[in-house]
């Protein structure tokens, strides 16, 4: 075998070997990425911890006494659930599931965000059992600087918070989660993330930094 053949014959071993080796790669990466993507499929799913992701959850302990569960049925959009809610606002039970309609106009669950007007427990059930914060404010007389505090705990990415007006409440502030409650008279800024902490995507369906 000649000189040349020799080394043609090392170039098509060596270009073997990387071209096995990138498959290699390719197909690690596309098994992680299915992996991550079935992780969110499952009830239940990611609760990140600093750099740590594991599964969530429900809390049972943390701030506040965790609250009977009742229920994760889906009822139709648009109709109330029927026996009404042992809370108010309610943090479990049964809830619509809906894009928008005429009959549900923010749809269910509702868009993460602030909105200047209050969403029905059937909408606002859905959005904790993925894992968010309700805060909510009870003001007849109006309290723009209490909205705006409740604003400056959603911070600039609204995932996974719901801020609204909630009238009929005994209390002036309520924060909820999945099976938590939280009533306050004032703003509270310490208290309310540290029941942000304790319960934000700790509930059955939690999708983290869901952008929805």
């Amino acid at each position: 075998m000649t000189k040349g053949a020799i080394r043609a014959q090392r170039r098509a071993r060596s270009e073997g070997r990387k071209r096995r080796k990138r498959m290699l790669w390719f197909a690690l990466a596309i098994l992680v990425a299915a992996a991550f993507i079935a992780s969110l499929l499952v009830p239940g799913g990611l609760r990140s911890q600093g750099n740590l992701t594991t599964r969530s959850a429900i809390n049972t302990g943390g701030p506040v006494a965790i609250l009977p569960d009742e229920g994760r049925d889906h009822v139709e959009a648009g109709q109330p659930a029927s026996g009404g809610f042992k809370t108010k606002p309610a943090t479990s039970g049964p809830h619509w599931q809906t894009l928008p309609t005429a009959a549900a106009p923010d749809g269910s669950p509702a868009r993460w965000g602030a909105y200047d007007h209050a969403l029905p427990d059937e909408v606002l059930i859905h959005n904790l059992e993925h894992g968010g914060i309700g805060l909510h404010y009870s003001c007849p007389e109006g309290c723009a600087d209490l909205i705006e505090q409740l604003k400056g705990i959603m911070g600039r990415n609204p995932s996974q918070f719901i801020v609204s007006p909630y009238p009929g409440m005994d209390r002036k502030i309520a924060i909820t989660s999945w099976r938590h409650l939280l009533y306050l008279d004032e703003f509270d800024e310490a208290k309310i993330r540290e029941f942000v902490d304790a319960y934000q995507d700790r509930a059955p369906e939690s999708v983290p930094q869901n952008q929805f």
